[in-house]
């Protein structure tokens, strides 16, 4: 999955924001939904504003479940 990075948490954690398009159910018109992930990677090897892609992992603590690959 592509995610653009929002904002480096620190320095294991950054917050990644995934933006997919979506059609709605009543009007049939093609809508922009988001989602944001935390994301954990090891080292300082990413900007803010860069675009990664991530995996599912298991669960690293209570809302990380992703990381860099």
């Amino acid at each position: 999955m592509k995610v653009k990075i929002l904002n480096i948490i620190d320095d294991k954690t950054f917050k990644g924001l995934a933006t997919y398009y979506k059609k709605h159910y009543k009007y049939e018109k093609y809508i922009t939904s988001y989602k944001t992930y935390l994301v954990h990677y090891e080292g300082n090897k990413v900007n803010v504003g860069d675009e990664v892609i991530i995996s599912e992992t298991r669960p690293i603590s209570k809302k990380k479940r992703w990381i860099l690959n």
